[in-house]
Parts: structure tokens; sequence; C-alpha cells
């Protein structure tokens, strides 16, 4: 039975976009824009080993949103944007061709889930199991219930106590004496008395539960929906006896949780998901402005790897990222142009190697009449230079289908004029990425795909 989230104290105004869709209208443009430079100066979605272009480093950019006068289009982020009583949601281009999709919120938010299932890099504390209990009206709200429930279960059901590291100044010595302290703070004062100490007593009042509570008074304060005030109130009830204090992420980074108290180790996830993306303002617990942005070719890029490891790690070595590798040497003998392609398998019993680059890239509708068959030259030219520095055959670009009918692969074969003859095969699949019946099938679906293109690589028997 469907639990509906209910009682709306104050209505939001929501702006539905699809990546690169159409320009709508917005009421505060300047402050909304002013918001995402200062989420991206944060430096949330930079991948450190990439370098950033000269725009990117400009502390006025920011690539969620486009900005013409009064209207807004999103480029390639999918999530939420709150400022105030204002809401933008942000889904997926491969629903923007559906019919009705803005009334079908369910289902894209269900299959974001789904692909955060299998996702590693970007850590979601929650599972499309998660959604079963719940009918689905609003992004923000849908997170903060999902994020209240856990918090209210797991604190109610395994209260955590656990050692507290102090710093005290005592008459009569606990735990180890902090020697550098006690000849700053209390001998150079000539309080000779005051012994600095350092100890670690076992405690519900700890860095933990501090982090959650501050996490679910900034929640409190945000909800406009009575179900969600009523469980993040019982959870700062319960934590009546911690203190109240500000945390950042950067508390979080710092504590270590046994591997025993799991369901703790997903809520400081949860509680990354907040903090992270959290503007701070004069108000402690102020969180009228914050946002949930992931990028989709990295989501993209990190299901299908998850998928594979979690489906097929038995007979293949799946390596997440490979860039030990440089395409060329310069004149000084040093290796330039890292070379980092998505996903490198290799098979366990024959080694044979492929190369996986995913292509988060809508293509035609008629792409089969094409002579190319949708594929960009450029990403052909970098495929080559990959295969050819891996010393790889075989190459599979990526792609999320188009409509419910999965197109068969297309192969293209590049032939070497040296002397070895090798031929590198590059094939183009379609995966299914999605589906208007939601995401039940997507499992089985997606790995026979994923068998018969490897099945027939290995088997030497794709034409």
């Amino acid at each position: 039975m469907q639990q509906h989230i209910s009682g709306m104290l104050n209505q939001n105004k929501t702006t539905l976009l699809f990546e690169y869709g159409k320009w709508e209208p917005i009421e505060q443009p300047k402050a909304l824009k002013q918001i995402l430079k200062d989420i991206w100066n944060q430096k949330l979605f930079v991948d450190e080993e990439k370098e950033l272009d000269e725009d990117a480093k400009d502390n006025r950019y920011q690539p969620f949103l486009k900005f013409d006068g009064q209207e807004i289009r999103a480029n390639n982020f999918v999530g939420f944007i709150q400022n105030g009583d204002e809401v933008i949601e942000i889904y997926p281009k491969v629903f923007k061709n559906l019919d009705n999709a803005k009334d079908n919120k369910e289902l894209m938010l269900r299959h974001i889930f789904y692909w955060f299932n299998y996702c590693r890099k970007w850590k979601f504390p929650f599972n499309k199991a998660s959604l079963d209990t719940i009918d689905i009206k609003n992004f923000p709200e849908l997170i903060i219930n999902l994020i209240a429930n856990q918090f209210l279960e797991t604190v109610s059901k395994q209260p955590l106590t656990m050692y507290q590291q102090v710093e005290e100044a005592m008459q009569t010595p606990r735990g180890s004496i902090n020697f550098k302290r006690y000849i700053n703070n209390s001998l150079s004062n000539g309080n000779f008395q005051d012994i600095e100490c350092d100890y670690e007593p076992f405690l519900f009042d700890n860095k933990v539960n501090r982090i959650i509570k501050y996490c679910a008074r900034l929640l409190m304060n945000q909800t406009k929906i009575s179900d969600n005030l009523i469980m993040l109130q019982e959870v700062i009830f319960i934590f009546d006896e911690v203190e109240d204090i500000t945390c950042t992420v950067y508390d979080i980074e710092k504590i270590s949780i046994n591997t025993f108290f799991e369901e703790y180790i997903l809520i400081m996830d949860s509680c990354k998901l907040i903090l992270n993306q959290q503007l701070y303002s004069n108000n402690t617990y102020d969180l009228s402005q914050w946002c949930l942005l992931f990028p989709m070719e990295y989501i993209f890029e990190d299901f299908f790897a998850g998928f594979l490891e979690d489906k097929f790690s038995v007979d293949w070595d799946v390596k997440y990222q490979k860039s030990e590798k440089y395409l060329a040497l310069n004149s000084e003998g040093k290796d330039v142009f890292n070379i980092q392609h998505d996903i490198f398998l290799t098979e366990k019993s024959s080694k044979r190697k492929i190369i996986i680059d995913t292509k988060y890239k809508i293509r035609e509708k008629d792409f089969k009449k094409g002579i190319k068959r949708g594929v960009a030259q450029n990403d052909l030219y970098q495929m080559v230079s990959y295969a050819f520095k891996r010393g790889c055959t075989d190459v599979i670009l990526v792609y999320p289908n188009i409509s419910e009918d999965i197109n068969g692969f297309d192969k293209f074969e590049i032939e070497s004029c040296f002397e070895g003859k090798e031929k590198i095969n590059i094939y183009a699949i379609e995966i299914p990425f999605w589906s208007q019946l939601g995401v039940g099938e997507l499992d089985n679906r997606l790995e026979n795909v994923v068998n018969k293109i490897l099945g027939s690589i290995i088997n030497n028997n794709i034409k």
C-alpha cells in the first residue's frame, strides 16, 4: 500500500525542465544565477583528474542553466534547485519527447533511483525499493521524506553510542596528558593545576548524532509537508540530549564508523547530500536555498560500469575509468595526453580485451539510414587512438535507447596499413536505459543485450 505524502503547509511554485529542452520563464533570474555560481564555486562537480578550461575557472561561470533575460534552459544536469518557494526540477532528456512526460514525474524519478542503484562514484543513499511505499509528487519533498524516514527508522531502532574524543583541562588526570597544550595553556598562564587531557568517553552525544540532528533541523525548516515535519520532529526529540552545533561536510569526512553500523554509514551519505549542496546564510538553520544536481553523462557512465560489475564480474575483470596510460611522448620524453576510457573489460579465461565508452547522446530516430549510423566522427577517432595504444582490437560505443524497441548494433572496421594488418572493430550498441513501462524489466533486458554483444565478440561471429 502506498503512503501518500500529504499535508502541504505552503505550496511551492515549480518549474519543470528537461536537459537541453525548451526555454521557460523564471521570476528571479539574477538571484538564481548567483545561487548557481555559488554552487559551482564550491567545486562539488569538478573532476580533480581533469583540467578545467578557462571559462570554468571564471568565478562568474556556472554550467547548470542557460539564461536569456527572464527565461532559463537546462544543460546536462538533472535534479532540483530550490530558492525560497521557487523550485526548478530538471529531468533527463531521454524522456523529453514522451507523451505527457511532464505529468509522469513518478516514472522519471523511479528511473533516476534505478540508475543510482548501480552507481559507484555518485553515491545516492537510497535505492529504487525506497519508492515503493511513496506517492511521488515533488522532487525536493520526496528527498526530504526519504531522508527523514531513514533518520527516524535508524536512530529509533539502533541508537548510536560511540567514543567521543574530548580535550579538557582537568585537575585530576584522565586519559592521556597533552603536554604541548599543557605548556601553552596552563604553565604559561600560571595554572599549574589545570592538566590538559585527551580522553574518549562512551557517549550518546557524539559527532555522528550531532551531524544527524543538525541536518534534521535544516530539513525541518525546509519542508512544507506535515508528514515530513512530524518525522523530523521525532528525530530531534530522540536527540534531546545531543548538543546543537553547526556542522559541515568536512566534519563528516573526519568521522570513521565501524562497518557494523552500516545504517549510520548510509545516513552520513544522506547528510553529505544536504551539506555538500547547502548554501549558507546568516541563519544557522536556513536551507531555503539548496539543490541536488547530478551530471547525466557521468550518471550514464557510472550506471553502466556498476551494472557490468554487478552482473558480469564472474567472467570479466571490470576496470572503471582506467587512466594509467598516455597517448604520446613529447620531445622531452615525457608522457602527454592521458587516455581515460570509461570502462575496460578483460575476459578472465581468454584475456580478450574490450574498451567500452559510454555516449550519453540521443541519436536521431532515423540514424540507421545514415552511413555513419549516428556515430560522431570525433568519437570514432578517439576510440581508434585508445585501441591502438591499448593493443585492443574491440571497442564498444554505448548509447541510450531512443524508443522501446532496441536497435541492433552497428559495426565499423578500421583496417591498419601496417604489415600486421590488424583490424580494429568498433561496435555501436544501444542499451535499454529507460522504458515507458517502468524499470521492472530493465535489468533482464539490459543483461540480454550485453550478453549478446560480449558473447559474439568472444566467439568472433559478428559480421
